[in-house]
Formats: C-alpha cells, sequence, structure tokens
C-alpha cells in the first residue's frame, strides 16, 4: 500500500514539473513583449503621478472653518485652487508641510513645469500665511 502511494506521489511531483516547465515554455513563445502597457495620463487629466508615497497629506474635507484661499500663493490660480481642493489640499498649513518630494509629486500630478512649485516658493508663502503649523 506505501509503495503504492510513494508512486502516486513521485507521479503527482513529475506532472506538477513538467506542467510548469511546459507553462513556462509555451509562455516565452507566446507572451511576446511584457513590458506594462497603461495610459500615461490618468483619470485626473495629469500625468500619471510617481511614488505613492511622495504623496503630501490630503485632506477629505476642509476643516469645519472653511478652507484657505490659496490664491494668495502667487503661482496658483482660480484652476490650480480648483485641482487642488479636488485633490484634497484646502489649507496653507498642508503645503507648508511639503517636502521637495511632495512637490515634485504634485507638480507630476498636474504636469506643471519641473521646480514650478520651488521656483515660485509655494511652500515658503504658506508658512507665511498658515496660521496652524
Amino acid at each position: 500500500m506505501i509503495e503504492i502511494a510513494s508512486q502516486i506521489v513521485l507521479c503527482l511531483v513529475i506532472a506538477a514539473f513538467l506542467g510548469f516547465l511546459i507553462g513556462f515554455l509555451v509562455g516565452k513563445a507566446f507572451g511576446g513583449d511584457r513590458t506594462p502597457i497603461y495610459n500615461s495620463v490618468t483619470s485626473h487629466g495629469g500625468a500619471a503621478a510617481g511614488n505613492i508615497y511622495n504623496k503630501p497629506l490630503i485632506r477629505s474635507s476642509p476643516r469645519p472653518t472653511g478652507k484657505d484661499n490659496l490664491k494668495e500663493i502667487e503661482g496658483i490660480d482660480e484652476q490650480l485652487e480648483s485641482r487642488l481642493n479636488e485633490l484634497g489640499i484646502f489649507h496653507f498649513d498642508q503645503i507648508a508641510k511639503w517636502s521637495s518630494k511632495n512637490c515634485h509629486w504634485v507638480e507630476e500630478y498636474f504636469t506643471l513645469e519641473d521646480n514650478q512649485i520651488k521656483e515660485a516658493k509655494w511652500v515658503e508663502q504658506a508658512k507665511k500665511l498658515s496660521k496652524v503649523i
């Protein structure tokens, strides 16, 4: 009885190995190019955002006291303020806490020019305008 069970196990191991090998070979032969296919423009209308860990902290809604007028920051117009609000950026202190990686992420997300946030000094302006840090 043990002899038959060991033969069955051996046959199953061989079948699994052959199945893996045949699947691998067929995948190589007919798989083609395995580079990911995706559109670099996302549903928000901007470029595909970089590393998710570089995304700045966002809020689901403004504080009960209301959202800040982000247009007070030089370089943010009404359209960009609206897009920032849609993303979850409502207050000066949120922008004031951005790192350079956060700035780069926002520039990629909204397809802004490289270093536009740093050159316009959004973070510095936000720190001056912020009441909560």
